[in-house]
């Protein structure tokens, strides 16, 4: 009976002690950092990019005072000089190379009248005998917008006619363009690519304009 009186308050203060112990333990759990946490304590996020967000053709678009929204199945490509952005159209079965639709800002009162880039548009094709291709213009007011035109097939004169470059010549493409009137100035779209890539493509680049709109 002695020996049991002896040791029950150290084997007390031992329980006691272990009690304590386990608390400590569980706050520094709690405080770990989240790279020391279990993989199914972290929760991934979602991604933002806006390459993601333009394939779901949710993609908000500006420049000028003005926005608009990237047609589904659009891939926003990497920045490039002298453009607000840059959009790339897969090619569809038996076409040689994607299509692309450029949209470009130049500044207030810069880049040009709207009838001397919409000529200029259309000198860039030709047809089969050589003579320049007919071109479809038209203006219209989306949004309170003045919005010119142009459509265009032949033969593609423009590519590598930027910076000293030797003329690529590219039969059987398409142009579509369009010149917004915006606040802040003139707004260029220019969507160029295989003519059955580009004519499968005209209802996206028909329901960018539509979605424009002022900021």
């Amino acid at each position: 009976m002695h020996t049991t009186k002896r040791y029950f308050p150290f084997a007390k203060a031992i329980v006691v002690l272990a009690a304590l112990a386990g608390l400590y333990a569980c706050k520094q759990g709690a405080n770990a950092p989240a790279a020391e946490k279990t993989a199914a304590e972290q929760r991934p996020v979602p991604p933002t990019s806006p390459s993601a967000a333009a394939d779901m053709g949710t993609s908000p678009s500006q420049a000028a005072g003005i926005a608009w929204t990237v047609p589904a199945g659009w891939e926003t490509a990497p920045a490039r000089q002298m453009r607000v952005a840059t959009y790339r159209i897969h090619a569809i079965a038996g076409d040689p190379e994607d299509a692309e639709c450029a949209a470009y800002f130049f500044g207030t009162g810069q880049g040009g009248t709207v009838d001397a880039n919409l000529k200029r548009w259309a000198d860039q094709f030709t047809s089969p005998n050589g003579q320049p291709s007919p071109a479809q213009t038209d203006t219209r007011t989306i949004a309170g917008l003045r919005v010119s035109t142009l459509a265009v097939s032949g033969t593609y004169l423009g590519a590598g006619s930027m910076m000293g470059q030797e003329e690529v010549k590219k039969p059987n493409f398409r142009m579509l363009a369009a010149i917004v009137e915006a606040p802040e100035g003139l707004v260029f779209f220019k969507l160029v690519g295989p003519l059955n890539t580009v004519a499968a493509a005209e209802e996206g680049f028909n329901s960018l304009l539509q979605s424009l709109h002022r900021q």
